[in-house]
Parts: structure tokens; sequence; C-alpha cells
């Protein structure tokens, strides 16, 4: 499954070095081309490097985002 062309995924951007919202650009074959939204540099990644990085981040993400609604429901449960 091709990522469509102007959509984002987080990167790791080599110039800023955080992650980043990462535009496509375009990809020949399993190498994409991405811009930094936050820098502009551009990089080539593989597919699959890409695809990985990105369910790193949302797992990561939603790890915080359960613990941020577990501690919620922990502080209305004192009141």
């Amino acid at each position: 499954m091709d990522f469509e062309v102007g959509s984002t995924r987080i990167y790791n951007c080599g110039i800023c070095n955080v992650d980043t919202p990462h535009s496509i650009k375009g990809h020949i074959g399993e190498t994409y081309g991405i811009i930094c939204t936050n820098c502009s540099s551009g990089a080539l990644v593989n597919e699959l490097d890409l695809r990985i990085y990105q369910l790193k981040w949302e797992e990561e993400l939603r790890e915080i985002l359960d613990s941020l609604v577990e501690q919620s429901f922990g502080c209305d449960e004192e009141n």
C-alpha cells in the first residue's frame, strides 16, 4: 500500500533532530521523498522504515494518552 502524495507521516528530521510531520512528495518503488514541515529539509526514506517509525510513534502517543486518561480518572475518584 503506497502513501498518498501530500499526506504526512511522523519521521525524525535529520536537520531538526526531532520527530516532526513530513509531507510525502513522491516515490519510486519503495523509496519515498519526504519534506520536513518544520524546516523544509528533504530526505529519501525506505517505505518500511517510514511505516515502522509511524507505528512506533502512534504506539508511544497512545500510551501517553492512556496514561493521561488513567490519571484523570484517578483524580475524579478522589473528589
